[in-house]
């Protein structure tokens, strides 16, 4: 009993495996959160507004569109919607060819004046000919007093109680996700150089087999093996758990049976230090 404490403080003594775990875990609740940012961000930047463009008063969204039918210049476009006030324009502003199929496209953008009313407006982009309306040319636009009550009415959750994009908690997340899980990586390369330099290795395949649990961790060539080798078995943290008995070794790999009752599990190690 006094030697397999030893053994197994002598195993444990570093702590590896409990950082190793809690960066795990870590890396899997940043890279959540971001995917659940990332998620509020589409519903609140794509279905969540319905397409509607939400402005303040002095502020500018850029845009752009398809040409309007049977018009090549940006002066015989018809433009319906903005108020006989001026306090929001559409100001078209260049032509350019279509990156997809190369047709002629404008790009332009809203402009709301200081003195802006709050309220829904629509702004549609016609031809002077009476052709059949381009829903792509029709703009939904939302003026909203201050920033703070564009905020408060977001789709966005997060938005609605920070103020920030969603996108900002979605990057922010998935980069602390990446980092953690690079430290992570870089723990468990130490772990099992911890463990080879103690003669033991880290179970990775477990089965139920008719005579007990079979289980499969790897060896490093250093470690002395043989057939009906009896090794002793350990949680990540220190637990011993009783023995088992190899049935198999080749290729760094070594095959053992557990003949205990005791629960055994994936990431547990076996010592192969005989005495």
């Amino acid at each position: 009993m006094f030697l397999s404490k030893a053994l197994s403080l002598m195993i444990f003594e570093t702590g590896l495996a409990r950082r190793q775990k809690l960066s795990g875990i870590l890396a899997m609740i940043l890279l959540v959160a971001a995917l659940m940012a990332f998620v509020d961000a589409m519903i609140g930047g794509l279905s969540g507004n319905s397409g509607t463009i939400a402005l303040i008063p002095g502020s500018r969204f850029l845009i752009s569109g398809p040409m309007p039918p049977k018009t090549e210049a940006i002066a015989h476009f018809v433009i319906e919607g903005q108020p006989a006030d001026d306090s929001l324009r559409l100001i078209p502003e260049a032509i350019f060819s279509g990156y997809w199929f190369g047709g002629s496209m404008w790009r332009g953008a809203i402009v709301v004046s200081p003195d802006a009313r709050d309220g829904n407006y629509t702004l549609v982009v016609k031809d002077r000919f009476g052709e059949k309306q381009n829903p792509a040319l029709v703009f939904t636009v939302r003026i909203w007093p201050d920033l703070a009550t564009q905020n408060a009415h977001s789709p966005s959750f997060l938005t609605r109680k920070t103020g920030l994009s969603p996108f900002v908690f979605a990057g922010g997340f998935l980069l602390g996700g990446i980092i953690a899980g690079c430290l992570n990586f870089f723990l468990g390369w130490l772990w099992a150089r911890h463990l080879a330099s103690r003669n033991c290795g880290e179970i990775y395949i477990l089965r139920r087999i008719e005579q007990g649990t079979e289980v499969t961790c790897e060896v490093q060539k250093h470690i002395p093996v043989r057939l009906g080798m009896p090794c002793s078995l350990y949680r990540r943290f220190g637990e011993a758990l009783g023995s088992a008995v190899i049935t198999d070794c080749e290729n760094n790999k070594v095959c053992l049976l557990v003949k205990e009752a005791k629960l055994v599990k994936i990431g547990d190690v076996v010592s192969f230090q005989e005495g």
